[in-house]
């Protein structure tokens, strides 16, 4: 498993904290979407394959793109006045210079949310 894929599971888990979704509310909001009328049954049985999947355990690394992707389409996401991260790295730089970066541009983003926060 790359350490990009180990941090993506992180951000996703991040993301459902700070929207204040439960990883269940998540999982049946994504089968309801994905799959046409899902029985309570295949609901509760997604549940249980999304918790492995964003496991340390998993490595399956174009799902876990789709359920970030999918978060970043939500309504809780987008009334939340949050806009999708991009980050591109091509190995340009080593980890520990992108680890700063990362930090610089979250402490950007938290005073920016915060200043609107106190306008508003």
């Amino acid at each position: 498993m790359t350490l990009g894929m180990e941090s993506k599971k992180e951000e996703l888990r991040a993301w459902l904290k700070k929207l204040n979704l439960t990883q269940k509310y998540f999982a049946g909001l994504y089968c309801e979407q994905t799959y046409c009328e899902p029985s309570e049954e295949f609901v509760v049985q997604f549940y249980e394959k999304f918790k492995k999947q964003i496991s340390k355990n998993s490595k399956d690394e174009k799902i876990i793109d789709t359920y970030l992707n999918f978060l970043f389409e939500l309504e809780e996401f987008k009334n939340g006045g949050y806009a999708k991260p991009n980050f591109y790295c091509e190995d340009f730089f080593t980890k520990s210079f992108n680890e700063k970066m990362k930090g610089i541009s979250k402490n950007i983003t938290d005073k920016l949310k915060n200043k609107c926060a106190n306008t508003e």
